[in-house]
Formats: C-alpha cells, structure tokens, sequence
C-alpha cells in the first residue's frame, strides 16, 4: 500500500466551514492528501461575515505542533492566519527545523480591502515567513503590503517577493485582471483562471493555497502545483454551494452536491436494510 501523504495546515477554524481549517482540510481531501491541523485562532463566521474572534495562546499553538509533527509528519505545510507577530514568530522558528515545503498564503486583507493585520505582523511575515516558503500565494492586496509598493502591477509584485526571499510566488488579482501572476528564479507569466459567476467564491483563496500545499505533498514541482491548484479553485466556484448559507456560498472541491443519498442508485446504496 502506497504512504498516505500528509498536509498540515496551520491557520484559524472558520464555523461555517467554507474557508480557514475546515476549508483547508477538504480541499486537501480532494486531491488525497490527509491533512493535520495547527489552531492559531477560531472565529465566530458565516456566509456573511466574521462576528467574533478568539486566539489561541501561542504555547498552546507550539504544543499542537509538538503534538502532531512527531509522531504524523508532514510531507507539505500550509501557513494562513497568523493573528500575531508573536504566533509568526513562533511558528516560524518551529517550522525552521521541517524538512517539507512550506505554502504562506498571508492571511492579511480581505478581498473587500478590510486589513487583518497590523504593521508589526507585515514586518515579522516578510522577514520569518517569506524566507521559508516554497511558494508565497498572497491576494494583490497582500503582496503590496508585504513588498511595499502599492499600485505595482502583478508581476512586480510576484517577483518582488521572489527578491524578498520566498521561492516561488503566485500574486491572485481581481477584477478586469483575473487569474493569477506566478514568478520564481527563471519564470514570471500570468496563470489564466475560468471566471464562474455563481456567488460562490467563499474560500476559494484557502482552497487554492490548501491545494497547491496537497499537491505539493505529492510531490508535484510548484509550477504544475500551482497550475493544477489554479484549476481545481476554479471548478470548485463553479460547482459551488449556492444553497448553503444566505452570503458569499461556499466552494465545493469534494462534489458534495453530487454525492448526496437521492433514495436510489446512488453511492450510499447498499444490499439489505435493518427491517
């Protein structure tokens, strides 16, 4: 039997389970990679926003990765939500000393523009985090914080980042300019993305960072990581969940809407019954 490949993604719980942890362990799920989970932070969220937050103190963070790297291992770590330059700080010394590609998808505005974090935590990201990454898969907003030149276009940005010390880096724009820039050391070009319309683009940004972190415990190379990852965040606003929830809906990686017991033929049918 073949090793299960493992991701561990470390970030905050999002309770209606479209993004954040519970986004970043389907999406993992989807391409068969198991994933472990690090809480620096759980908030009070849904469809239609975040009404409360709570941080985990950050030894009780350090005691998760001493519970689970030990004895589960990671063959690639995502980093998200670090709430904190002391998290930052924390975590990135401890993963220092992991031998598995690191994701940082930074964590740090909104894409409505709202910022996440302060100066401090820019500052400690930039210099902690982006030295450790594999790849680095901040929203535009993020990149032109973390690189500081704002109105920079994308592919500035992505190899900005790359000079700053991350291996590789995947810049997701918006608007007129969709898709994504990618740059590392011998390559900087746009990664188209299907534009689907349908309301559901609510974890798209972790899925896409959690694939690309799967993918990579498989051991796909970045670019073809980035490329497949690129594809299957699209599929999964296309396939969204548009019953679920009253605001932004939910990504669907894992065919939920597919695989639901209709009454026959379908996958939960088996011989006999309990009558």
């Amino acid at each position: 039997m073949a090793r299960t490949r493992v991701g561990l993604t470390i970030g905050s719980s999002d309770s209606g389970g479209g993004a954040g942890i519970q986004g970043d362990v389907k999406a993992m799920a989807s391409v068969g990679c198991y994933a472990s989970t690090v809480l620096v932070g759980v908030t009070a969220q849904s469809t239609t926003g975040v009404t409360g937050r709570f941080t985990v103190p950050v030894d009780f963070v350090l005691a998760q990765l001493d519970a689970v790297l030990p004895d589960i291992g990671a063959d690639a770590v995502k980093v998200g939500m670090t709430w904190s330059a002391e998290h930052v700080e924390a975590v990135a010394t401890r993963l220092s000393t992991v031998d598995a590609p690191v994701v940082v998808d930074p964590v740090m505005v909104t894409a409505a523009g709202a910022s996440l974090a302060g100066a401090d935590v820019v500052g400690v990201v930039r210099a902690l985090l982006l030295p450790l990454a594999a790849v680095v898969t901040p929203n535009r907003a993020e990149a032109e914080l973390l690189t500081g030149l704002p109105g920079a276009p994308p592919r500035e940005l992505a190899e900005r980042l790359v000079a700053l010390g991350a291996r590789a880096a995947v810049v997701t724009c918006g608007g007129a300019e969709g898709g994504e820039w990618y740059a590392d050391s011998g390559l900087s070009r746009g990664v188209p993305r299907p534009g689907h319309r349908t309301g559901a683009e609510h974890g798209a940004g972790c899925a896409h960072s959690a694939l690309v972190t799967g993918l990579l415990a498989h051991g796909f190379g970045v670019r073809e990581a980035v490329a497949r990852a690129t594809a299957l965040a699209a599929d999964g606003v296309r396939d969204g969940l548009v019953t679920v929830g009253g605001g932004v809906h939910p990504v669907d990686l894992l065919g939920l809407g597919r695989r639901a017991p209709s009454g026959s033929g379908n996958a939960f049918d088996a011989p006999g019954d309990l009558r």
